[in-house]
């Protein structure tokens, strides 16, 4: 486990990941692959086609974006892991476009909402302030100019 929530910088320190973020990260990680083979176990299943059916999109371009969407998602939650500032910003502006496009698109709009709320917990997660200092280059470099060899 300890591989998991320390990042190395250099050989001159060792910095702890905020635990939100190694949580949000992994709840990302795991959950786009499970939904990857759960679209891929559902891909000939009659109640799913006929939900898909009833979206504006056809069923192929629906299963395209979810690919994509889910890729997306497992890149940037692996390059937040590896504290890569940009990483939370692509899944922010990524999220945000796919919210948008499933209330405009989605015959239900109350079934983007538990989407829509997690969405929003785990991006208040990786914006919270330990994190923000964690993600911050200069905190980084001032943590390793003050450690002694």
């Amino acid at each position: 486990m300890l591989i998991f929530s320390k990042v190395f910088v250099g050989n001159l320190h060792v910095l702890k990941r905020p635990v939100s973020v190694a949580i949000s990260c992994w709840f990302l990680v795991i959950g786009s692959l499970s939904a990857l083979v759960s679209a891929y176990l559902g891909r000939n299943d009659p109640a799913m086609q006929a939900w898909m059916a009833d979206g504006v999109i056809p069923a192929g371009v629906q299963y395209a974006i979810l690919i994509f969407s889910q890729g997306i998602t497992v890149v940037a939650a692996l390059a937040m892991l590896q504290r890569q500032r940009g990483a939370r910003t692509v899944y922010l502006v990524w999220g945000v476009i796919d919210i948008a496009f499933c209330l405009a698109t989605v015959p239900l709009k109350m079934h983007v909402l538990p989407g829509a709320l997690l969405f929003a917990a785990i991006c208040a997660l990786l914006y919270s302030p330990k994190s923000n200092a964690w993600f911050s280059p200069r905190k980084a470099a001032n943590d390793a100019c003050m450690t002694p060899a």
